[in-house]
């Protein structure tokens, strides 16, 4: 799968709506659905089976005025490149982390180039089976009015859902540090230690922008709402969170 993304839009929604029906074939109501959305980008706009029509289809928004960008299944950032941290020391010019593997990794504040803030949202859908009871008019005339249900068994489906916030480090040819609200031990805070575990990750993430004044800082993964702007009608967030991340690092790191 290639994904072909736009970027940087202008404000004149319906011209851009115009252009991108007539570069990919689309209906103008359907494109102009697609953009009218806020922000600049990214935008997934397309998915292609081969690399070449991705490359084809791109070529002619570029030429419509568009700033595109392409995403292989094999560029999708996944957790098997990722190294997640699990205990950290906010040292003077460096962090130290371990990761849950148990890899140790100094890092330079310096050289941290992009902080990605996001949450991210799993869904589980259980279906139970109670016992219930049922109004039986066959019953009820029957029995004259004293029985006038029978019992039932009622299948319901109970969907709940957990958010958990993440923090995405980028350095240059460097494999992503990645911050996982529910997977940190946060005693290295000391005096800063919170009572709660989100308040402990807002800590944390207040120390890494301050520590790394020199990185591009986004949060436009935080809310569903975001992500879903982002991905378009293609993929659910819940499900393709890191095509959201990935799409999203490229394209700050192509300005």
């Amino acid at each position: 799968m290639y994904i072909v993304a736009i970027d940087n839009l202008g404000e004149d929604r319906e011209g851009v709506a115009r252009a991108l029906s007539e570069a990919l074939g689309m209906t103008f109501y359907d494109a102009l659905v697609r953009v009218r959305v806020p922000g600049k980008g990214p935008l997934i706009v397309a998915a292609y089976k081969e690399k070449n029509t991705a490359i084809e289809k791109a070529e002619k928004l570029g030429a419509a005025g568009f700033r595109t960008l392409v995403l292989g299944h094999d560029e999708i950032e996944t957790d098997k490149i990722r190294i997640i941290i699990r205990k950290f020391f906010f040292g003077d010019s460096e962090l130290k982390i371990e990761a849950r593997t148990g890899e140790t990794v100094r890092i330079e504040y310096a050289l941290v180039d992009m902080i990605i803030h996001g949450t991210k949202i799993v869904q589980n859908t259980e279906t139970e089976t109670v016992k219930g009871r049922k109004f039986d008019a066959s019953r009820a005339i029957l029995s004259g009015g004293l029985i006038t249900t029978k019992s039932v068994k009622i299948t319901q489906q109970r969907t709940t859902e957990v958010r958990e916030g993440f923090i995405h480090l980028y350095l240059r040819n460097q494999r992503p540090l990645v911050f996982l609200e529910s997977a940190l031990l946060y005693d290295s805070l000391g005096p800063a230690l919170q009572l709660t575990r989100a308040a402990n990750f807002a800590v944390v993430l207040a120390e890494l922008r301050r520590r790394c004044p020199g990185a591009v800082y986004d949060n436009r993964l935080v809310s569903r709402a975001e992500q879903s702007r982002l991905l378009g009608p293609m993929f659910e967030p819940e499900r393709h969170l890191d095509i959201a991340v990935s799409l999203l690092s490229r394209s700050l790191r192509s300005y």
